[in-house]
């Protein structure tokens, strides 16, 4: 018997690379675009992905989308806080805040994600992500370090949060890291990243002419952001297993 109310479990991603996997894992179809985002739904109306871009513009256009979900989850990439989280590591947050606010985890959801998470053996940390306006330099993530416990940060989490708040609906971010201080991917790869997060091959190209010493490591990084992103998708699809199974 179905643990989640009548509407589908509604996923918002930011970029093509997090939307894709989930799209293969969860066996989705390309549903029609409304106002920028690409959506995609499973046969039988259970599981809405949207794919709404960056940082709080993104949120806003997925909020505006959102319809009555049964549940709603914020994935994708964020950057690791700390030494904990590495690059690949999930992360369930617990809450997840911005400036003097915070919003709680679904109680719930977060017991479920964590059980589900751990009995397919992946990685994963639980505790806060911060939402923040822009994608952080090593220096400012270790800045942000200092304020308090947090494992990471991402740039649309607290923007669909209060949006379930406001709406009732049940809410939970679960992330996978993608940059660390030690690796800071993401503070370089966002200058290839259009605000939809379409991926601008001029931009790249150009780049990699001037850097050619950054080939042999994006493609490093990439790989395993690859793995990763895999990861992220088995984890959505056992909470939701457990959550209709």
């Amino acid at each position: 018997m179905s643990r989640l109310a009548h509407g589908p479990a509604t996923i918002v991603v930011a970029l093509g690379v997090e939307a894709a996997p989930l799209v293969k894992h969860l066996g989705l179809r390309r549903d029609r675009n409304v106002d920028g985002l690409l959506r995609y739904r499973d046969e039988g109306n259970r599981i809405l992905l949207l794919q709404a871009g960056m940082g709080a513009r993104g949120a806003d256009r997925a909020v505006a989308s959102l319809g009555t979900p049964s549940v709603l989850l914020s994935a994708g990439f964020c950057g690791g806080v700390g030494s904990e989280a590495v690059l690949g590591d999930l992360v369930v947050a617990s809450q997840v805040i911005r400036h003097a606010e915070s919003f709680a985890a679904d109680p719930f959801l977060l017991e479920t994600a964590t059980g589900a998470t751990k009995a397919i053996g992946l990685p994963f940390h639980v505790g806060t992500i911060l939402t923040v306006d822009k994608v952080m330099t090593p220096a400012e993530t270790a800045e942000r370090r200092s304020g308090g416990p947090i494992v990471a940060v991402d740039m649309e989490s607290a923007y669909l949060a209060e949006a379930a708040e406001w709406r009732g609906i049940p809410f939970l971010a679960i992330r996978v890291v993608s940059d660390t201080a030690a690796e800071p991917w993401a503070a370089r790869g966002s200058a290839f990243l259009a605000s939809d997060g379409r991926l601008k091959p001029i931009a790249v190209a150009a780049s990699l002419l001037r850097h050619p010493s950054w080939i042999p490591p994006m493609l490093h990084v990439a790989a395993r952001l690859r793995i990763a992103t895999r990861h992220l998708a088995r984890a959505i699809a056992a909470l939701l297993r457990e959550l209709r199974p």
